[in-house]
């Protein structure tokens, strides 16, 4: 985890933090991706610097046979990391990408990037955004959820459902099923400790699941993303730090 790294030389280190993951997670034959920030590898420090950075991950990942999932970022850089996503399609097809489903602009950005091979993971948007870019959390916001999910299933594209959302993962279950969509197309992703039992009953319905592991020092502003994105996550938190106080 990391985002807005503010030099070059810190760009570097994260960049060589994932050539090494990358590195082991082939050597070890796991089923396993490599998601990033792009600010995390220099896009902040210069727009070029972050490009050059994630054709270099993209180049390793595409040569052990991984994917690599960019993540989305802030409303002020989600045109700068889509315009960099665009650049590294030319050259690589095992690159994804992340949209936000409460930005207005997603239905346009969902049909610019449905055309690249990358596999394309909805999330609800975790960032604080003029009222004016984004539809309010809740109803209005499941709603738009639903709609981009549902396109991005007709589409028969890859793509990773990403949320806790019970009543959503039950729709997408069902939409699925009427719609006789490719199972092998869609994968479900959900945060590691946080609603085990809705990963595992996603799994016993035969779809393929993956469990988002963070680890990194640069854990408050991530911590901050998730508990606004999805708030029951810090009942988790809370659970997790006494059962962790109680054991040591």
């Amino acid at each position: 985890m990391g985002e807005s790294t503010r030099n070059a030389s810190m760009a570097e280190q994260a960049k060589q933090e994932f050539l090494e993951v990358i590195q082991v997670i082939a050597k070890e034959d796991l089923d396993s991706s490599v998601s990033l920030d792009l600010s995390h590898i220099g896009m902040v420090v210069d727009a070029e610097l972050g490009y050059k950075n994630a054709h270099v991950l993209a180049e390793a990942t595409h040569k052990v046979g991984l994917e690599m999932m960019i993540s989305m970022e802030g409303t002020d850089r989600t045109s700068l990391i889509l315009d960099i996503y665009r650049r590294l399609c030319e050259h690589f097809d095992n690159v994804g990408i992340t949209l936000q489903a409460y930005l207005y602009r997603t239905p346009d950005d969902l049909r610019a990037v449905v055309k690249y091979s990358g596999k394309i993971r909805l999330v609800k948007g975790a960032f604080d955004v003029p009222k004016h870019l984004a539809v309010s959390r809740g109803a209005e916001l499941d709603t738009a959820y639903c709609r981009l999910m549902e396109s991005l299933l007709k589409a028969g594209h890859l793509c990773s459902i990403a949320t806790h959302d019970e009543s959503i993962l039950n729709h997408a279950h069902e939409f699925i099923q009427e719609r006789k969509i490719k199972q092998e197309n869609v994968e479900f992703e959900l945060l590691k400790g946080v609603t085990p039992n809705l990963l595992q009953n996603i799994h016993e319905r035969g779809y393929r699941t993956r469990v988002y592991l963070p680890y990194g020092r640069e854990w408050y502003l991530y911590l901050c993303n998730r508990l606004s994105e999805h708030p029951p996550n810090v009942y988790q938190a809370i659970t997790d730090a006494v059962e962790h106080r109680h054991e040591s």
